[in-house]
């Protein structure tokens, strides 16, 4: 595994919007906000083949709160971030900010939850509070919610996204795909005093590939594609439409439960 650099584009990143691109998750021509981003998502998306997009960070040129999203619902067809809901003060609500101002997908790259990835916190080779990025920024940013505080690492794992948004829209069967990479934290691993670590992720890097064959057991990355109902043709069949609301169909649950 190579180290990557910040400003040249991310594999894993790149397959992953082709994957979304193929599957119709993703259309070229799609209008797309990238939250939390930087460099390495522009260069992503380009070479994904995608255009119209929008980036915004905490602190950067575009100033956007992931928790706070002043866009309408419905704004932009897809909305994506890529290692930024992990920095949020609460990553499910900036989950669902994303996924309130879709109008058609959210894709998110997040660190994975398993016992390998817990395993290597105990190693010391993962982090428990994110020091490495703030110290790459000369502390001054990085952190919690982009400060200079190290935020906790939040990682995520398949069944609590389900959950998440399935809890938070009740309306429709969503689609989910989720893909796992395996990934060596270089960055964070040589700006460390301690080597050791660093050592010991060099000696065992031509073989991590093989944890991306159990991807949600042992991968310590994870990409989730949530594409959402299309409600004119995909609604349950138990909700009906009242106004703007959904509401208990009647019919619907008298044929299932009898008269109320």
């Amino acid at each position: 595994m190579i180290p990557e650099q910040d400003n040249q584009s991310d594999p894993f990143y790149v397959e992953v919007l082709r994957a979304a691109l193929r599957d119709g998750a993703l259309r070229a021509e799609d209008r797309v906000l990238v939250v939390c981003g930087g460099v390495k998502d522009e260069a992503s998306l380009r070479e994904a083949g995608l255009r119209n997009f929008e980036l915004s960070n905490i602190g950067g040129e575009m100033e956007v709160d992931v928790e706070n999203l002043s866009y309408a619902e419905g704004s932009f067809d897809a909305v994506i971030v890529h290692s930024g809901l992990h920095h949020c003060a609460s990553p499910h609500r900036g989950l669902l900010e994303m996924y309130r101002v879709a109008k058609r997908c959210i894709i998110l790259f997040e660190p994975a939850d398993n016992l390998v990835t817990r395993l290597g916190q105990k190693l010391g080779i993962g982090q428990t509070y994110e020091f490495a990025a703030v110290q790459c920024n000369r502390l001054e940013c990085g952190g919690w919610r982009n400060t200079s505080a190290p935020n906790w690492v939040y990682r995520f794992n398949a069944s609590e996204i389900r959950q998440t948004i399935n809890c938070a829209a009740p309306f429709g069967p969503h689609r989910f795909r989720f893909h796992y990479r395996t990934r060596v934290p270089w960055r964070q691993l040589r700006v460390r005093r301690n080597k050791l670590p660093l050592v010991m992720a060099m000696l065992a890097a031509p073989v991590l590939r093989v944890f991306d064959a159990v991807g949600p057991v042992a991968s310590n990355n994870m990409a989730a594609v949530i594409v959402k109902p299309d409600l004119t043709a995909e609604k349950f069949p138990w909700l009906e439409k009242s106004g703007s609301q959904w509401i208990a169909d009647r019919g619907w649950f008298r044929g299932k439960f009898g008269p109320s």
